[in-house]
């Protein structure tokens, strides 16, 4: 990864590049051309991320590209220092400031201890550039004990009640949804998930099949992508795909956007070959925001770059991550169950983003329901 990428360039480096800009919602180029599209969506991104604006595909900031895209949306890790769910060198800056001046005050230990060693030192700063360039990959922060736990048999009749409340469409769009959600408050500890979180695939294709991986494809997608499947996913991914075929069943995957579009290609909302990034399934023309406290069963909530269904009662359905397939989390307080780990995380962030679909504001379903 020592080639810096520029425009007029081609070839595959190129196309992953315009592949993890447009999962992360940047502005990209099409296929393995770097364009002035290319440049323009790199630029945003060292921008945000506090790298020298170049609009140009160093090392270092395709290094960090690939650590956003890998990392499961949001999961905790030790050496967040900022809290906001992501790795950049803005936390490297906080922990060698917090080493400098003593002053660690106003941030928790975990969020400075990158390499988990139960210390804050020079080692922390040194684990986080690793991380940034590659060579290392964060580490999750201690098991989180929900107070929530045991109390899946009330929500599970909320969402029920919610959903009767609303119209025939939002009723089977969730009711659809939480057919592959695993509830981590209400049921009990499972192997696998009901349906993974495949990166990059819709749960229904063009043709309305179900989209369901095969070992194949997991291990081409796992050689594309390594530090996706790290952790232990690609294991567990494949064993789930081997007890699913002894049962004789088929199990199907997604990722969070590809869930969304998937559905909706199920129900005839939108044609077989429309697609779309999280960040723009929240935003006008497709969805249009709403305050959180008028959010319906089949609304959308999400944050930058990632995105569930509501399904009512406080409850959300996400393909939340590699460890983690579908879920039905909180809308606030998310926790999901690491199939990887065996425990219970807390997710480091809440939904922040409310939004309704524009077929229920305009009446562009061809059900006809608006509501």
């Amino acid at each position: 990864m020592q080639e810096t990428l520029r425009a007029g360039d081609r070839g595959r480096a190129v196309r992953e590049l315009n592949e993890n800009l447009r999962i992360l919602g940047y502005e990209a180029g099409t296929g393995d051309r770097f364009t002035q599209a290319t440049a323009r969506g790199l630029f945003a991104l060292q921008t945000d991320r506090g790298l020298e604006p170049t609009g140009k595909g160093d090392s270092r900031t395709r290094s960090l590209l690939s650590l956003l895209v890998c990392n499961d949306p949001g999961e905790a890790f030790y050496g967040d220092a900022d809290g906001d769910g992501q790795l950049t060198v803005k936390d490297v800056g906080i922990v060698l400031r917090s080493l400098l001046t003593g002053k660690r005050k106003r941030v928790p230990t975990v969020a400075l201890d990158a390499d988990g060693s139960g210390q804050v030192d020079i080692k922390d700063a040194l684990y986080l550039v690793k991380c940034l360039t590659g060579r290392a990959a964060p580490k999750p922060n201690a098991p989180w004990i929900d107070p929530e736990m045991g109390v899946g048999e009330d929500v599970q009749k909320a969402v029920q009640e919610a959903i009767l409340t609303v119209s025939p469409l939002r009723r089977q769009l969730v009711e659809a949804a939480l057919s592959f959600a695993f509830d981590p408050h209400g049921e009990q500890a499972a192997a696998f998930p009901k349906s993974l979180y495949v990166w990059g695939a819709n749960l229904y294709d063009p043709d309305m099949s179900l989209h369901c991986p095969t070992s194949a494809s997991i291990e081409l997608l796992a050689a594309r992508k390594p530090a996706f499947f790290s952790g232990g996913r690609r294991e567990m991914m494949l064993s789930a795909l081997q007890n699913a075929a002894a049962l004789g069943d088929s199990l199907s995957g997604a990722d969070c956007s590809g869930a969304v579009v998937g559905l909706w290609r199920k129900f005839g909302l939108v044609d077989g070959k429309f697609d779309a990034v999280a960040n723009r399934l929240l935003k006008e023309p497709l969805s249009y925001p709403v305050k959180k406290e008028e959010l319906l069963p089949g609304d959308l909530v999400g944050f930058d770059g990632h995105i569930g269904l509501y399904a009512g009662a406080g409850r959300v359905v996400e393909w939340a991550g590699g460890a983690y397939g579908c879920q039905l989390t909180r809308l606030t307080g998310r926790c999901c169950w690491s199939f990887t780990e065996k425990r219970l995380v807390r997710m480091q962030k809440d939904f922040e983003a409310f939004t309704r679909p524009f077929f229920f504001i305009d009446g562009g379903a061809k059900t006809g329901y608006t509501n």
